[in-house]
C-alpha cells in the first residue's frame, strides 16, 4: 500500500479513497488541485497501484487497517474530511468502525447500499466470484476500446475519462480478493453516528441509480446522514471531471459540519 501526499503545509487533512478496479490515477489531478487548500492523502490500494505492480490486494479489512494505523501514527487519529468513491465507500465504512479515529466530515460518493450474498460453501463462493467478479474483471480489468465505451456509457462518464481511470494490470487474484472478503459481511450503518455523514450519487448513468436503489429504505431506518443527488453527473464524475465543483461541494458540507 502506498500513500501520496500533497499540500502538507495546509492545516486540514483530507483522505481520498478511490474506487475498486481502478488506480489512484483516476483522482490524482483533483487531489493535486485540492492540495491548494487541504493537506491531501491519496491512498493507492495494493494490487491496483501502477507504481507497485507486484503487490496483491489481500482484503478490505487489511487495507483499511493499514490506513487506520497510518492515520494514528502520522496524524494522531484525526481526519477533517474522509472521502470514498464507489468501492472506496466500503473501505470508508470499515475505517469508521475504528473508535481510535476522530473524523469530522465523511463523504461517500456512489456508495453501494446492497450487501454481498451470505454464502457459506467455499465451492459456491468460487462459483459466485467466477461469474460476478469475472464479469467486472472482463469489462474493467481487461477492457478494450469497445468495453471502455460501454463502461463510459453506464457510468455517465466520457470515454477519455474511462480510459484514464481504468487499471488493466491488476491480477485476477486481486480482483477476487476485493469481493471475497465482502461475501457474508453485513454493513454496519450505525457507524454513521461516528461522523457527519454525507452520501452523494451522480445519476447521469445507470450505475448510481442501481447503487442507490435501497436509499429510501436506509432513510427510513433513521440513520443520521444527508444525501445529495447530482443529475448532471455520472458515477464519480465530480471528483473525476469537475474539480472546481467538487471542491465547492466538499467545502459546503465541511463548513456546515464544523459549524
Amino acid at each position: 500500500m502506498k500513500y501520496f501526499e500533497f499540500g502538507k503545509k495546509n492545516k486540514e487533512l483530507m483522505v481520498l479513497l478511490h474506487g475498486g478496479g481502478t488506480s489512484y490515477l483516476g483522482v490524482l489531478p483533483t487531489a493535486k488541485k485540492i492540495a491548494e487548500k487541504y493537506h491531501v492523502v491519496l491512498l493507492a490500494y495494493d494490487g491496483f497501484n501502477p507504481s507497485e505492480p507486484e503487490t496483491v490486494f489481500q482484503s478490505l479489512a487489511y487495507e483499511a487497517g493499514c490506513l487506520e494505523d497510518y492515520i494514528i501514527k502520522n496524524y494522531g487519529g484525526k481526519v477533517d474530511i474522509l472521502y470514498g468513491l464507489s468501492y472506496g465507500c466500503r473501505t470508508l465504512m470499515q475505517v469508521l468502525e475504528d473508535n481510535r479515529l476522530e473524523i469530522t466530515t465523511t463523504i461517500a460518493d456512489g456508495m453501494p447500499l446492497r450487501d454481498y450474498p451470505d454464502i457459506k460453501s467455499d465451492f459456491l463462493k468460487e462459483v459466485y466470484l467466477f461469474f460476478f467478479t469475472g464479469t467486472f474483471f472482463v469489462i474493467m480489468g481487461r477492457a478494450g476500446k469497445l468495453r471502455k465505451k460501454f463502461l463510459a456509457k453506464i457510468t455517465g462518464r466520457s470515454p477519455e475519462e474511462a480510459d484514464r481511470i481504468l487499471y488493466t494490470k491488476a491480477s485476477w487474484k486481486s480482483w477476487k480478493n476485493q469481493d471475497r472478503c465482502l461475501i457474508g459481511k453485513k454493513t454496519d450503518y450505525s457507524v454513521f453516528r461516528n461522523t457527519d455523514m454525507h452520501i452523494w450519487y451522480g445519476i447521469k448513468g445507470t450505475v448510481d441509480k442501481k447503487l442507490s436503489a435501497n436509499l429510501e429504505e436506509l432513510k427510513a431506518k433513521g440513520y443520521p446522514f444527508t444525501c445529495k443527488i447530482f443529475e448532471d453527473m455520472g458515477h464519480g464524475g465530480l471528483i473525476g471531471e469537475n474539480t472546481e465543483r467538487f471542491i465547492e461541494e466538499v467545502d459546503a458540507v465541511h463548513r456546515h459540519d464544523r459549524a
